[in-house]
């Protein structure tokens, strides 16, 4: 089943991809490392960004994520603007604390915190961010997510 949705999510985001590609590069791809490692997708509009990724947890096992992130230019810099926002995650990943089968689907909620760095005159970004997650289900726990992204910019 895993596989499916990662071939349906692959072809999605390429044809996302194709579809924004002409829409003053505001669609970024590139990984992310930490929780989960793996792809990530930042689309922008405005001072909003929605943000997906996926990946696999620590502990193995398939993780997708979705966010909503809202940006500030909290530094005086735009070149490091601050963000936040709430995003959801689901997949058969290992989360930190509670334990449960492998193979059961996992479903929680998390609140993102952020910072971008948007490399001068080059398509490129690199972020770093971190957070509170809660698990929903199969089990309920709370754990901290912690990334760290790169992303090109066609």
């Amino acid at each position: 089943m895993w596989k499916r949705a990662f071939v349906l999510i692959v072809i999605t985001l390429a044809l996302v991809s194709q579809s924004f590609a002409s829409d003053n590069k505001k669609l970024g791809l590139g990984v992310v490392l930490g929780a989960p490692t793996g792809f990530s997708m930042k689309y922008w509009q405005g001072s909003v960004a929605y943000q997906g990724s996926i990946g696999a947890g620590f502990e193995g096992g398939l993780a997708i994520g979705f966010d909503y992130l809202m940006h500030s230019n909290a530094f005086n810099d735009r070149r490091f603007p601050f963000y936040y926002g709430p995003g959801l995650f689901m997949g058969d990943v290992g989360f930190a604390g509670p334990t449960w089968r492998r193979g059961d689907l996992a479903l929680g909620v998390r609140a993102v915190f952020g910072v971008d760095y948007v490399l001068p005159d080059h398509p490129f970004d690199i972020a770093f961010e971190l957070g509170p997650a809660l698990l929903l289900t199969p089990v309920t726990g709370i754990g901290i997510e912690v990334g760290l992204a790169f992303r090109f910019y066609p």
